[in-house]
């Protein structure tokens, strides 16, 4: 076991060597912890500097061996200024952390970096994830690179975008039935069992979340590095998604790394926004009964999720599908920004804490995008209720544009 780095159950605290184990052998959860005081030289030297994000951030970064890194430049994406939609709220310091930026489109590329590295260190080459479709175009892009085999499963309404991009770069494409109304179980049951059936055939699993695979939510954390070094300081307010959890959780860890390493004092609010959905329990019930022994899908990350918003002293807050698409639409529309459903969770509550005078004007705030709005193009047919759009004129030259 080295001592820079090793796996810690997080509810025993027992340590595990950095090999591969994806559970404890208490059956909990792990996580990847470092030993913040030996890394804090080497951190300190390089983490403000022009570099990849292995260069900036490898010293809390497994592997340590970065001629073993799998990367595709992931990471060191824009942290724009907000000009019409700040106006708009009454905030004067808000930016959009555009992880629409990475290789394949969204911030899964910064897990997929961080996880199949440590599995070209143990001589894996095949690899598989269960995916709502952005882990399962980042999982098949960067098996392509090193000529390792993707297997993904998606539901068969996941976005065709996202399902095309996933079969562009060779990966094995399994398409099961969508979650229905009172029919969880079965979609369930996948997920419950996928770690062992994984195992079983010396695959890697690649679920971007701790209870199946530590090593992913890593990469999460260098978007917290990335914000506070551009901006010199932590944020005083950070709006994020909570899909499966792993997001937030995952913010709330590189924020807590960068206190415990000198670089920072104060931990920011982080803000969850989960879409309100009948088949998802909401991340600060998770332990309800009604959740737990009803037809509902459990988070993987949703506790960590809420631990993490609830240190912080941040909010709860969930968002309507309407809501959502009216985030999409402020984004296009004043901001010049094209960002899938999932990916305008976060601003989707911004725009509420706003309306509500929930935020500090002056307060620094930044709002996660995690996806492109090209993985599902559909969904920007129903912009129109919010904005004006110009449909297309056949014309046979520039005169007949009536300019």
């Amino acid at each position: 076991m080295t001592d820079k780095a090793w796996l810690q159950d997080v509810v025993t605290g027992e340590r595990l060597p950095l090999g591969p184990t994806f559970i404890s052998p208490a059956g909990n959860q792990l996580s990847v912890t470092f030993d913040l005081a030996a890394a804090a030289q080497g951190f300190g030297a390089s983490w403000k500097r022009p570099g990849t994000m292995w260069e900036r951030f490898g010293s809390v970064l497994t592997p340590f061996d970065q001629s073993q890194v799998v990367s595709m430049g992931e990471g060191n994406t824009p942290l724009v200024r907000s000009a019409r939609i700040a106006e708009r709220l009454g905030l004067r310091n808000l930016f959009f952390k555009l992880e629409s930026s990475n290789p394949t489109g969204s911030f899964k590329d910064r897990q997929m970096t961080a996880a199949m590295s440590m599995g070209r260190l143990w001589g894996r080459t095949r690899y598989a994830t269960i995916s709502s479709g952005n882990v399962g175009n980042a999982l098949s892009a960067y098996c392509s690179r090193h000529g390792y085999e993707a297997y993904v499963w998606v539901a068969d309404d996941t976005a065709e975008g996202k399902r095309r991009q996933i079969s562009v770069y060779g990966a094995h494409l399994f398409l099961f039935p969508a979650m229905q109304p009172g029919a969880v179980v079965p979609f369930l049951a996948m997920y419950r069992d996928f770690l062992a059936y994984c195992t079983d055939r010396n695959v890697v699993p690649m679920i971007s979340a701790r209870p199946m695979n530590p090593f992913m939510v890593e990469g999460t954390k260098t978007i917290s590095f990335e914000i506070a070094a551009t901006l010199g300081r932590a944020p005083d307010e950070v709006f994020t998604p909570v899909g499966g959890g792993g997001l937030a959780g995952g913010l709330h860890k590189g924020f807590k790394e960068l206190i415990g390493l000198g670089q920072e004092t104060r931990m920011p609010r982080i803000n969850g926004v989960q879409r309100s959905d009948p088949h998802y329990a909401p991340i600060e019930a998770m332990d309800d009964l009604q959740y737990r022994q009803g037809n509902h899908f459990l988070p993987l990350d949703g506790k960590w999720a809420y631990e993490s918003i609830m240190d912080s002293k941040g909010r709860v807050m969930s968002a309507t599908a309407a809501d959502i698409r009216e985030a999409q639409a402020w984004l296009a529309n004043l901001e010049g920004i094209f960002a899938e459903p999932a990916g305008a969770f976060g601003l989707a509550g911004l725009i509420a804490a706003g309306r509500n005078k929930q935020i500090d004007p002056d307060a620094t705030v930044v709002c996660v995008i995690t996806g492109m709005g090209l993985k599902d193009l559909a969904s920007a047919e129903k912009f129109v209720e919010y904005f004006p759009q110009h449909p297309a004129k056949s014309v046979q030259g520039l005169g007949d544009a009536g300019l």
